[in-house]
C-alpha cells in the first residue's frame, strides 16, 4: 500500500536522520537542530521533532531538556553490552539458519563475501556488502522479532564499525576471514556450531578500539544555530 503523503513527510525526517547518524555523519555527542534539519528537507518542524522522538526511543538519541537532542554517545561498558546482546541475538538466529539455508543461499553469501573482499578501500561499500552479507542469512531465519532487534543493535552499531574500519590496521582482513568462517559453520548444517562460530565472530573486537578518542575534535552538529527543545 503506498504512503500517504503525511506518512511520507513523517518518515523522511526519520530516514534522514538514521542514515546520517549510521554513516557517522552525526557523530556521538553531536547536537540536532530539529530546525535547520526541517529547512534542510523543505518540512516543517513537527515531523522532525518526531523523527527526533522516534529515534530517542530507540536508543540513537538522547533529549536533554532545556537543551535539545544529541546523538547518544555510549561508555565502553555500554558498547560491550550492546556486543554482548548481539552476539546472543545473532547466535540465535545462526542456529536457526543452519538448519535451513539452502545451496542458493550459500552461494549469495558466498558473493556477498566476494563483495566484501572487493571493497577493501571504500568503507561505504565494506559496510553495504556487510549487511547484504548478513541479510543472506537473516532471509533463512524465521523469527522476524528477533531480526527486529538485531538491526535495531546494528543501526547503533554501525556508526562505531565504520571507525574501525577506518583506523583499525587489521579490521578488513578479520572481517573478512571471520566471514569466510560462518559461511562455513553454517554451511555445515550444525546449529552448535554455527551459533559458537557468529557468537565468536561478533565478541572478537574490543569496544575500546570503537570508540572515538578522548582527544578527538568536538563533533559537528546537524544545523547551525542555538539547540531547539525537539
Amino acid at each position: 500500500m503506498a504512503r500517504s503523503g503525511a506518512d511520507g513527510a513523517s518518515d523522511l525526517p526519520y530516514r534522514h536522520l538514521l542514515q546520517e547518524i549510521r554513516a557517522g555523519r552525526l557523530a556521538a555527542g553531536a547536537h540536532v537542530n530539529a530546525e535547520a534539519v526541517a529547512t534542510e528537507l523543505g518540512l516543517s518542524r513537527q515531523p522532525v521533532r518526531d523523527a527526533v522522538r522516534r529515534l530517542a526511543a530507540e536508543g540513537l538519541i538522547d533529549l536533554r531538556p532545556n537543551r535539545g537532542a544529541f546523538v547518544i554517545s555510549r561508555s565502553v561498558a555500554e558498547v560491550t553490552e550492546l556486543f554482548e546482546i548481539r552476539a546472543l541475538y545473532e547466535g540465535l538466529a545462526a542456529r536457526h539458519v543452519a538448519g535451513r539455508i539452502d545451496r542458493a543461499g550459500l552461494q549469495a553469501a558466498t558473493q556477498a563475501l566476494d563483495a566484501l573482499v572487493a571493497s577493501r578501500d571504500d568503507v561505504d561499500g565494506f559496510v553495504a556488502a556487510h549487511d547484504s552479507f548478513h541479510a543472506v542469512f537473516h532471509a533463512y531465519c524465521p523469527r522476524p522479532r528477533l531480526l527486529a532487534e538485531i538491526r535495531r543493535i546494528n543501526h547503533a552499531i554501525e556508526p562505531l564499525l565504520r571507525l574501525m574500519l577506518r583506523h583499525s590496521p587489521t579490521a578488513y582482513s578479520a572481517t573478512v576471514s571471520e566471514h569466510r568462517d560462518l559461511i562455513a559453520a553454517i554451511a555445515s548444517a550444525d546449529p552448535d556450531r554455527a551459533e559458537r562460530a557468529t557468537r565468536a565472530h561478533v565478541l572478537g573486537q574490543d569496544a575500546t578500539e570503537l570508540l572515538p578518542r578522548a582527544d578527538a575534535p568536538a563533533p559537528a552538529a546537524a544545523g547551525r544555530g542555538p539547540p531547539l527543545p525537539p
